[in-house]
């Protein structure tokens, strides 16, 4: 058992020296940055309006036609007979529905638009991560999680610089 215990520490001593004489290169990239000061992050975001800012113009549209009929109802409510307020009540209904079932449709092709676009781009951002470790022989490049990161293990610029140049060859 003392043996067992003697080759142990030797070993982990040795192990520990081996360590000490090949330091690490350790790295930090921070996701958030890149993700508001990256170019391409910028690019989606005017796709998307370029593809859903005319649906939203219409949900907007028929939202101030929705207020405009049920400030209407409210004024005439008491004028109007019996079967014009349910003929208004009724398009005011479905106008309501025909809103909602719109905006949930929007929202889900919004969602699913901006879900494989930034799974691009995370592949793209992960690429250029792991091109930069290869190519600068780091042994450890931390992103997310990461309470504290010296600014000198700080390689968020550099990662950012080569999205930029990315998608200036683009």
């Amino acid at each position: 058992m003392k043996k067992i215990i003697i080759v142990t520490l030797f070993v982990m001593t040795a192990c520990t020296n081996a360590m000490a004489a090949s330091e690490l290169k350790i790295g930090f990239v921070g996701v958030e940055k890149l993700l508001t000061q990256a170019p391409q992050v910028e690019a989606v975001n005017t796709a998307m309006m370029e593809r859903f800012g005319g649906k939203k113009q219409e949900l907007q549209d028929l939202e101030k036609e929705i207020k405009s009929m049920q400030e209407n109802y409210k004024r005439n409510e008491l004028v109007m007979t019996e079967d014009k307020l349910n003929e208004l009540k009724t398009k005011l209904i479905g106008k309501v529905q025909m809103f909602k079932q719109m905006e949930t449709t929007l929202n889900q092709e919004v969602s699913t638009m901006r879900n494989q676009e930034l799974a691009v781009l995370q592949k793209a951002i992960r690429d250029i991560i792991n091109d930069v470790a290869k190519k600068d022989k780091y042994d450890l490049i931390l992103s997310e999680g990461v309470v504290f990161a010296a600014d000198k293990l700080d390689i968020t610029d550099i990662i950012l610089d080569r999205m930029k140049k990315e998608f200036k060859k683009k």
